[in-house]
């Protein structure tokens, strides 16, 4: 067996020189790693900052907010909305101006605008019916009008704004006129005020009506057996025979003089 030989002193202290040169480049790597990637990780694992707020703010402005100050922002839904704009935030998970860690993840609600629905047909449809059907579809009813109509029944619904089918907001209303059936056998009450109690019978007689209640009253401006008021009122339309409450003036009665 050969014995090993020993090595020269030159050599035995290149080699040290090169263990100690290896040891020494590997202490300042480790100090490098621990200054540029370690401390640095570990300090911002602790970090709390405040998180921005981006409600109202648009959804691509929102977004580039977030991620600049170290945050995962995502578009987590799409609401409907009647105020705010299409488009923009309007609520966000965690809370706007809360304390938290950067890199936590941010959920975004943004913002339909306001619904948009399709109109019902209510043509045709009873006043009841024409309001459930708009119930069913998120919409209101607006002004209800009444008017009559020779071919349309009662009660019908016959004219509608907006259109069937148009597509409006849910915050806009629907207006209709409802029929009141045929104007045949209808007819309008006459003015009776200020006549004389025995004239108005003859007008009620002429435009096919009844005298309906009396009721007798005093009054300062009209005169004794006039009609000062009437129920229904000039201009309404009623049916032929129907009666037309007078509210009559009666005489004062004379209080007799305080004698001394």
């Amino acid at each position: 067996m050969m014995e090993k030989k020993p090595l020269p002193k030159k050599d035995k202290w290149r080699r040290w020189l090169l263990r100690g040169a290896a040891i020494l480049l590997g202490f300042f790597a480790f100090v490098l790693l621990m200054d540029k990637i370690l401390l640095p990780w570990y300090v911002k694992r602790g970090e709390v900052t405040v998180l921005p707020k981006v409600v109202g703010k648009p959804v691509d402005d929102a977004m580039k907010i977030l991620s600049d100050a170290g945050y995962e922002p995502i578009k987590y839904e799409t609401q409907f909305d009647e105020k705010a704009k299409e488009g923009t935030i309007i609520r966000q998970t965690p809370e706007g101006g809360d304390e938290t860690k950067p890199g936590r993840k941010v959920y975004l609600i943004v913002s339909g605008g306001k619904e948009m629905v399709i109109v019902p047909n209510l043509l045709g449809q009873p006043l009841k019916d024409a309001r459930i059907l708009l119930v069913r579809a998120n919409l209101d009813l607006g002004k209800t009008d009444m008017a009559f109509t020779d071919s349309i029944a009662g009660g019908t619904v016959f004219k509608q704004s907006p259109d069937p089918g148009s597509k409006i907001s849910t915050d806009q209303k629907v207006n209709i006129v409802v029929s009141e059936g045929q104007r045949a056998g209808r007819v309008s009450v006459p003015d009776l005020t200020h006549l004389q109690f025995s004239e108005a019978i003859v007008r009620l007689g002429n435009a096919k009506l009844g005298v309906g209640n009396r009721t007798y009253q005093t009054s300062e401006t009209d005169k004794p057996g006039t009609v000062s008021d009437q129920s229904p009122k000039p201009g309404e339309l009623v049916l032929e025979g129907s009666s037309v409450d007078l509210f009559i003036v009666e005489a004062k009665i004379k209080e007799p003089d305080n004698q001394n």
